[in-house]
């Protein structure tokens, strides 16, 4: 009996002490707003060049709950005549009254909000807290700055004229130059001595386009200003033949260098047999690295060759990742992973791109 009295003391003793140690914690009613340091400037061109830099590192000071809270800061924007309907998570930070973001982070966060590249933005900026799902959020006052993100993608531009296929935009006949680095674009083509071209945004005559003047950079010597017509165009005075083009936009400069002409050969049982003598086609060459060719298939096997004879080519495994025309497909019986011709036996015009890596056959 001594034994349970004692133990029943000691509980009491300890529960007792555990309430008194016991501290009840009590939010304030009115909670004051933080204040946001204003950015190191209020307007901002954003560099591809420096994305890894800091963009911002932004700074507030704390929040008063009335107890020592953990608080979760995020760094939101959005653009000015939003008024915050749809902010951007910038940063977030626990217990710190600062975060830094970096120019690339920056960049990427404004083209996922559908904010126009090379085009300044009117942001503004706020710090929401939190210490529980239950509690209202506590934002800070608000400072803005414009802010113009750089592009990540570049749409591909286009040459169109007498020089380089003639002055329409059907398929084939104006050139496509893609983007091989920022502001920069290539292709190779066929240039007709003494005719004319220029460049263009899109496939249409308006609204933008680009003649020799606009270019104030190095120019190819191989290109003159063309001074018989209103437009500035280029003029072409080299060898007709094949050249590959470079355009940089940003230096406002044209480079050419002669190249081979671009050929793809096609031979096999499903053209005829397997030989060099007959039964081979060579597609003609419509753009750069588009063949085009309208000959007979049977139901056979064949493959792509970069020149006429054996040695390296492209077999159907090679266009993994594009798309193959239904009327194809790998062949399973052999090592070279040939293409074998599925349809009805006839007549067929194949279009072969060996940079988007598709392939489609049609009938004439």
């Amino acid at each position: 009996m001594k034994k349970i009295s004692l133990i029943l003391l000691m509980l009491t003793v300890f529960f007792t002490a555990c309430e008194k140690d016991k501290e009840n914690v009590v939010i304030k009613y009115l909670i004051q707003s933080n204040d946001l340091s204003n950015l190191s400037a209020t307007t901002f061109v954003l560099d591809r060049e420096q994305a890894a830099s800091t963009f911002q590192t932004f700074q507030w000071t704390d929040v008063d709950y009335g107890f020592d809270a953990v608080i979760t800061y995020v760094v939101q924007c959005d653009k000015k005549t939003n008024n915050f309907k749809s902010p951007i998570d910038i940063v977030s930070v626990t217990h710190a009254t600062s975060a830094s973001i970096s120019v690339g982070d920056m960049n990427k966060l404004m083209l996922a909000a559908s904010m126009n590249p090379d085009e300044a933005t009117d942001l503004q900026f706020r710090v929401k807290s939190t210490v529980n799902a239950k509690v209202n959020p506590i934002y800070s006052d608000i400072v803005e700055a414009k802010v113009t993100p750089y592009a990540t993608t570049f749409p591909p531009i286009y040459m169109c004229g007498g020089a380089v296929g003639g002055w329409n935009w059907d398929l084939y006949t104006y050139k496509e130059l893609r983007s091989t680095a920022p502001n920069v674009y290539e292709t190779i083509a066929r240039f007709l001595n003494n005719d004319i071209f220029r460049f263009f945004k899109q496939t249409n005559w308006n609204p933008t386009s680009w003649n020799y003047l606009y270019f104030t950079g190095t120019i190819s010597p191989l290109l003159e200003l063309n001074p018989s017509d209103g437009d500035n165009n280029f003029k072409f005075v080299g060898t007709t033949g094949f050249y590959e083009i470079t355009v940089n936009m940003k230096t406002k400069s044209v480079s050419m260098v002669a190249v081979a002409e671009p050929v793809l050969f096609a031979t096999g049982g499903a053209l005829g047999g397997w030989d060099w003598s007959t039964n081979y086609i060579q597609l003609t060459w419509k753009a750069n690295g588009i063949f085009q060719a309208t000959t007979d298939f049977s139901n056979d096997i064949f493959r792509f060759f970069k020149q006429a004879g054996w040695g390296d080519g492209y077999n159907y495994l090679w266009f993994n990742g594009g798309s193959v025309s239904p009327l194809l497909e790998l062949n399973l019986n052999d090592s070279d992973n040939n293409f074998r011709f599925i349809g009805t036996p006839g007549s067929y015009t194949i279009t072969v791109n060996l940079l988007d890596k598709i392939i489609t056959m049609t009938q004439p």
